[in-house]
């Protein structure tokens, strides 16, 4: 299975990830158990340049969305396997910048400048190489 590049706390990570729909976004939350997969896109539903830069730079033959989970595995606070998938919807008129920690996406909302659809969508996206997190 091929490896997905994103973010983690401002850092790299490689997960694998298979995607399935549960009834309603409220579901998603409940069995993702707090566990976010967030999925970044610009006004036009498009991924920004900025978003996927570092990852094409650091992992080039790795295929991304330049997504960032809020938990991974060993971090106090993981509840393991599943992450409910949030859309951040950069606002018309915002320039995007590179968002790679879940904090960042949130200060963003907070701040005006783009906001959070919460999906029915539920990820299983095993983190594959997060030894430098540790």
């Amino acid at each position: 299975m091929t490896a997905n590049s994103g973010f983690y706390d401002h850092q790299i990570i490689q997960y694998q990830a298979t995607a399935e729909v549960t009834s309603s976004p409220h579901a998603a939350r409940l069995i993702s158990k707090g566990n976010i997969v967030f999925h970044i896109v610009d006004a036009s539903g498009n991924i920004p340049a900025v978003q996927l830069a570092r990852l094409h730079a650091a992992l080039p033959n790795d295929p991304t969305a330049g997504n960032v989970l809020n938990f991974i595995p060993t971090e106090v606070g993981y509840s393991g396997g599943a992450w409910n998938l949030q859309i951040f919807h950069w606002n018309p008129g915002v320039t995007p910048v590179e968002l790679s920690k879940d904090d960042d996406i949130f200060a963003a909302v907070a701040a005006g400048q783009g906001t959070l659809e919460v999906t029915s969508t539920l990820v299983r996206c095993p983190v594959i190489d997060f030894a430098a997190l540790r």
